[in-house]
This record gives C-alpha cells, structure tokens and sequence, in this order.
C-alpha cells in the first residue's frame, strides 16, 4: 500500500487510514490550499458526509471567519470512521 500523501486520488491500494489520520491531524492554520487538496481526497473516495465540515472550515477560512467548529466536526467525524478500520 502506498502510504497517503495529501491530494491523493483513489487508487486500488488507496490509504484510507492514512487520509483519515491526516483529516484527524488537519488544523485552521493548514490554509485553505492544503485542506482543500484535502477536501479533494475525501470527495474522491466519496467520503462526502464526513468531509462537508471540511469544505465549510475552508469557505470560512477564505471569508476570514472562524472555522474550528467545522474543522472540529469534521475530526470527529474522521475518528468515528477510523475506529471502523480498528
């Protein structure tokens, strides 16, 4: 498996633990650019529920509002679905 590198598109051997932990991992001061090559991950492997927080934490950043209860929900919301892989 190929270890998960932000930005990554699906692929047969995709990191699905390593795109969540990176989602865990993930903070407001990451900008907008790398959390939505982030956001861009999640949409690609249709992880779309878990990753809506995401895409409003970044439509925040970029109106230079508070994001962190969206960036909060949305590494909520990767934890609960990395215990699945546990």
């Amino acid at each position: 498996m190929t270890k998960y590198k932000i930005g990554d598109k699906w692929s047969r051997d995709f990191d699905y633990t390593g795109m969540l932990k990176a989602g865990i991992n993930s903070k407001v001061s990451d900008g907008p650019v790398k959390l939505m090559k982030l956001f861009r991950s999640f949409e690609d492997v249709n992880y779309h529920t878990i990753s809506k927080p995401l895409w409003d934490a970044i439509e925040q950043i970029t109106n230079g509002k508070p994001a962190s209860k969206n960036l909060n929900l949305f590494k909520r919301r990767c934890t609960k679905e990395l215990h699945i892989f546990d």
